[in-house]
């Protein structure tokens, strides 16, 4: 930087500026490209393999992009929806793991989400196990035997909600019906249900507003449920979750779905 301020020639300052300038376009988010990535997704919902392939496309030109992380949640949900369990947990274990920030925050609540279901999964295993032993369901989780009992606590860190529901009116029976979810997910807690939903369709938010933010960062205000929120980048308000703030567009997810939205 002193040699840039001592003498630097104008034409050596702007072929540095230039340089530069390529350099911040290449981390900068290709909004333009994941518009399209987006619109793909949204017009052949169904088409697994097709969108897959275009995440996988988009990944590969854009190696550097910091949405990368929602379009590898994208490729994981077709994934999932394509039967391919398995390779879509792979990604979501990997995004646990992912270094902080706006985008990656974003990528580990939607994969907390999708392990705390297939968590879910293996605790309703292991109460089918003990009910055909018992014929009855236990009063609490930890009642499970140790060999085999699936994780106590969900994703979040917070212990499951699990409870004794019977069949109503029916007396006597209490053990023989049971509720199990997530603090967090609540009645999306149940792996086949959250997948049968239509994509991103719980997200309702419509933004109204970019605005500047503390710190020279960015926030948006919301119109959610007919409500007003302001949510700044890397911060939610309830499920909703703001990642990014584009020229052109806007980046948000929930525990399920990621969702693009018109910059305002």
């Amino acid at each position: 930087m002193n040699a840039l301020r001592l003498g630097a020639s104008p034409r050596f300052l702007l072929v540095v500026m230039a340089v530069c300038g390529l350099s911040f376009t290449a981390r900068a988010a290709e909004e333009d490209a994941l518009l399209a990535l987006w619109k793909q997704h949204t017009a052949t919902p169904d088409d697994h393999e097709a969108v897959v392939k275009a995440c996988q496309d988009f990944s590969a030109a854009h190696a550097a992009d910091p949405l990368l992380p929602m379009v590898r949640g994208l490729e994981a949900w077709h994934r999932l929806r394509a039967g391919r369990r398995g390779e879509a947990l792979q990604i979501f274990a990997a995004d646990l793991a992912a270094p902080p920030g706006p985008v990656t925050d974003g990528a580990r609540r939607v994969a907390q989400g999708w392990m705390t279901r297939g968590d879910r999964d293996q605790a309703a295993a292991a109460l089918q196990v003990h009910y055909k032993k018992q014929v009855a369901y236990p009063k609490t989780l930890d009642q499970l035997p140790v060999d085999g009992r699936p994780p106590l606590s969900d994703r979040f860190g917070k212990p499951w909600n699990y409870k004794l529901t019977g069949f109503g009116k029916v007396p006597g029976f209490v053990d023989q019906k049971y509720s199990l979810q997530s603090v967090v997910l609540g009645d999306a807690s149940d792996f086949k249900g959250a997948l049968a939903l239509p994509y991103a369709t719980r997200i309702v938010a419509v933004p109204q507003q970019v605005i500047a933010a503390p710190g020279n960062t960015q926030a948006v205000k919301f119109t959610v449920a007919g409500s007003p929120a302001v949510v700044g980048v890397g911060q939610a308000a309830g499920d909703l979750y703001l990642a990014f703030v584009g020229a052109k567009l806007l980046v948000v997810c929930d525990y399920t779905h990621w969702k693009i939205l018109p910059r305002p």
